[in-house]
C-alpha cells in the first residue's frame, strides 16, 4: 500500500523556507545574530558622532600643515564618525569704538581677516562636506584667489560667497566666531587648538596636533564603546 502523504505538504515548505531566507537575509544585512547581539559598525547609529571643532586662522602655517597633513586625511577616512565644525578666527580681535565700524584685527594682517571671513562664509553657505574641502583646498592653495582652484565643481555657490564675505553678513559672521573663541580661552595660547566633546585641555593640544586621527579613535571608542 502507498502512503499519500509521507511528503511534506509544498506550500507550508515554500512558506518556511522563505522565512528562513528572510532572516537570513535580514542578519546578513545587520549583523545581529541574537536579541543581545552588537549592531555591526557599518550600521552604527548615525547619531554616534564624535564632535571636533577646529579653531584656526586662514593664514596660519600651523593650521595649514594641521588641516592638510593631519585632519583632511583622518576626515576623508571617519567622516561618517566625526562630526566637524570649523571656526576661522584664532588670535585675531575686534576693536570697537562708539559712532564707528567694527575693525577686525588678524594676527598675520588684514589679508587674514579677509580669508577668515571668506572661510566662515563658505562654511555659513555651502554643505558641511563640499564646505570642508573647499575650506581644505585654500589652506594648500592659499597663495591662489578661492574661485581658481578650490571652487571647481562648485560654481552655484560662489556669488553668495562674495556677498557675503563682502557684506553684512561676513561681519556678522566673524564676530560670532570671535565670541565661540573666546569661550574657549582669550587669547588662544596656540593655533590650531582642537577640542572635542571634552573641555578644552592646554595638555592634551600636542597629542591632537600631532597625532590627530589615533586620538579620535582612542576619544571615539572610549565614548561609544565600538571599535574603529
Amino acid at each position: 500500500m502507498r502512503f499519500r502523504n509521507c511528503k511534506p505538504p509544498v506550500r507550508p515548505l515554500l512558506i518556511i523556507v522563505t522565512m528562513v531566507c528572510l532572516w537570513s537575509l535580514h542578519t546578513a544585512e545587520t549583523g545581529a545574530v541574537g536579541p543581545d547581539a552588537q549592531p555591526n559598525t557599518s550600521t552604527r547609529n548615525q547619531t554616534d558622532k564624535l564632535p571636533i571643532t577646529i579653531y584656526y586662522e586662514a593664514l596660519c602655517s600651523d593650521s595649514m600643515v594641521f588641516i592638510t597633513h593631519q585632519l583632511y586625511p583622518s576626515w576623508l577616512r571617519r567622516e561618517n564618525e566625526m562630526q566637524l565644525r570649523f571656526v576661522p578666527f584664532g588670535k585675531a580681535w575686534i576693536e570697537e569704538r562708539p559712532n564707528e565700524a567694527s575693525k577686525f584685527h588678524c594676527q598675520h594682517g588684514p589679508r587674514e581677516c579677509e580669508l577668515n571671513v571668506l572661510h566662515g562664509c563658505i562654511l555659513k553657505k555651502m554643505p558641511p562636506k563640499k564646505a570642508f574641502a573647499v575650506v581644505a583646498c585654500l589652506m594648500k592653495n592659499f597663495r591662489t584667489s578661492f574661485e581658481q582652484v578650490c571652487m571647481e565643481g562648485h560654481e552655484s555657490f560662489k556669488d553668495g560667497i562674495v556677498k557675503c564675505s563682502q557684506g553684512q553678513k561676513g561681519a556678522k559672521l566673524f564676530k560670532k566666531f570671535a565670541n565661540e573663541t573666546d569661550s574657549v580661552h582669550r587669547p588662544l595660547p596656540f593655533v590650531p587648538t582642537i577640542v572635542d566633546d571634552q573641555p578644552y585641555n592646554f595638555y592634551e593640544q600636542d597629542d591632537w596636533l600631532q597625532h590627530f586621527d589615533k586620538k579620535f579613535v582612542e576619544r571615539y571608542e572610549a565614548k561609544f564603546g565600538v571599535k574603529l
